[in-house]
């Protein structure tokens, strides 16, 4: 299927850029209604996505967990088949269930969703932006009524569309220490991804967002959040990329290391230059460290991909 022109998503331009990974922000879409994500046609997408032959992530590009928890609570994946999220959205109403299908974008149709996707982001913010970026993806949430998403962190530049069914989301400042301490931030970006730790002591600091299909809220790097299902299915689609330029990610790595080591780093900002010559120097160590591991630093459908957005956005 050829891409489209077709436009999805709507925002103010002084908005979209003044906040654009640095503060939350509401916009709307034009995909609810779209029979892309009808249940129906997402089954089928989960019978492709897990059972690739080469997924983007080791474990398989599907991930899924059953049972109501709270804000602050971490559940485990279950010991299941990755085709068995297959059987819950058929039976998403009643199962209690969280299911993530990841880089969906690799599937027709989906892909020119992205695509038209990144091309509205790019008119926004400005066509540079793509020189910037490394890659991107379109990730699928679907989940039963009532289900919490857990409190947790993310890596990527992101836009949430709601595209069936109620829900809220709870974000909070990423600069407040209180709830971000560094060394959180140190742990989750080097060590566990799911280090960031829920403080129901500051849920009135949370930024909270009612969204309805149309709607979206924009998430910058390292925006604590959760999410509740109001009584319906929900269907959401995030649209999200990373950067080349892994700064803060490898700043925070290194202190994690020097912390480690016993001494005390630095907040990231108090010290700029120090900052930079962390950064530089881990930067080149994982550099080193991927060239002798053989690993391409781009996956080879992400660079194709890159390329026809480029070229959407009259790039090339």
């Amino acid at each position: 299927m050829p891409a489209t022109s077709e436009h999805i998503i709507e925002c103010a331009s002084d908005i979209f850029t003044r906040n654009l990974n640095r503060l939350p922000y509401e916009f709307t879409h034009s995909l609810a209604g779209n029979p892309l994500f009808e249940l129906p046609r997402l089954v089928e997408l989960a019978e492709h996505v897990a059972t690739r032959n080469n997924p983007h992530l080791p474990g398989g590009d599907v991930y899924f967990n059953e049972g109501l928890i709270e804000a602050g609570e971490k559940p485990l994946r279950p010991d299941e088949p990755r085709t068995a999220a297959v059987d819950l959205i058929r039976e998403i109403e009643t199962r209690q269930a969280w299911i993530i299908l990841k880089h969906v974008e690799r599937e027709a149709g989906y892909r020119e969703v992205l695509e038209n996707c990144i091309r509205n982001i790019l008119e926004l913010s400005g066509r540079d932006l793509l020189r910037k970026i490394k890659w991107f993806e379109a990730i699928l949430f679907i989940t039963s009524p009532n289900r919490v998403t857990e409190y947790h962190l993310d890596r990527e530049v992101s836009w949430i569309l709601q595209i069936q069914g109620d829900k809220e989301i709870h974000l909070f400042d990423r600069a407040d220490k209180d709830i971000v301490p560094d060394e959180e931030l140190e742990n989750y970006w080097t060590a566990d991804n799911r280090a960031a730790c829920y403080k129901p002591q500051y849920e009135s600091r949370a930024m909270v967002y009612h969204m309805s299909p149309g709607t979206g809220v924009h998430i910058p790097i390292n925006t604590p959040h959760w999410l509740r299902n109001k009584n319906n299915v929900s269907v959401t689609l995030n649209v999200n990329f990373q950067f080349h330029d892994q700064y803060w990610a490898n700043l925070y790595k290194a202190n994690y290391y020097l912390r480690r080591a016993g001494i005390t780093p630095n907040s990231p900002g108090a010290h700029p230059v120090a900052d930079r010559l962390k950064s530089l120097a881990f930067t080149a160590v994982k550099r080193v460290q991927q060239s002798m591991k053989g690993r391409p630093h781009i996956p080879p459908e992400a660079r194709e991909q890159n390329k026809r957005i480029a070229q959407l956005a009259g790039l090339r």
